[in-house]
């Protein structure tokens, strides 16, 4: 449909395969590229509130106030010897500089689902690295235990996106909501099977389609009640 297509490959397709994304054709500037509001461009919206988060959460207020000091932020530095007030997306995502943002990330694992263990020694590593970031303003205790209560509230977030998930589920096995509303646009494999319909676990005539077929997950182009269950999951993703 065209409102997924425009709000998700303006991103998933040239955003990711191009340097002018982040540093700008026209300018290509280096400290362009390092304030936060490049990330912007892509990293915002309903399924991935990244840039909202950052934005009102207590980093974005102190970016937000002193970004125009050059005392507090000074962009002339290179990342790897920067040293801001107050963190900006790239010092900690694109630690010292380095372009490939998911060494210290914890995104874009099953870390982000909502039945995973997110404290599995698996991702130790992974976690030591991403609190050691913090350590540069912060003690690795207080980075620590900020970690571990950002765990048990994605565990309560998820907890509520599935019991809202099961109470739409519930409403289409019951027949009160429509798989797919024949008037509306079908998916991209031209079927009208629920959009919420993903794997084996759903698998049911019941959610639209035949057995094996899959639906997607949409913004556009979908009932009230999927559109609720996406949105959903991005709260609880991000927040």
């Amino acid at each position: 449909p065209p409102g997924d297509t425009a709000g998700c490959t303006f991103c998933h397709t040239s955003a990711e395969e191009r340097c002018s994304t982040c540093h700008q054709r026209h300018q290509f500037d280096p400290k362009v590229a390092r304030k936060a509001e490049q990330c912007k461009t892509c990293h915002w919206g309903k399924d991935h509130r990244d840039w909202e988060a950052y934005d009102i959460g207590l980093h974005g207020v102190v970016y937000q106030v002193n970004k125009w000091d050059p005392k507090q932020f000074d962009w002339t530095k290179k990342l790897a010897d920067a040293d801001y007030v107050g963190p900006t997306c790239q010092y900690c995502h694109m630690r010292g500089g380095h372009h490939n943002v998911q060494r210290f990330s914890t995104v874009y694992t099953s870390m982000g689902m909502s039945m995973a263990d997110r404290g599995a020694p698996i991702w130790k590593e992974k976690r030591d690295r991403w609190a050691s970031v913090c350590d540069d303003c912060h003690s690795p205790r207080f980075a620590k235990e900020n970690l571990q209560a950002l765990d048990e509230a994605v565990k309560d977030a998820g907890l509520k996106y599935r019991e809202t998930f099961k109470v739409a589920e519930d409403l289409v096995k019951d027949g009160v909501a429509d798989p797919m509303p024949k008037d509306l646009a079908p998916d991209w494999a031209g079927q009208h099977v629920w959009s919420l319909k993903i794997g084996a676990y759903h698998d049911d005539p019941a959610f639209g389609g035949k057995a094996g077929e899959s639906g997607e997950f949409r913004m556009s182009n979908c009932s009230d009640i999927e559109r609720l269950c996406f949105e959903s999951v991005g709260y609880f993703q991000t927040y």
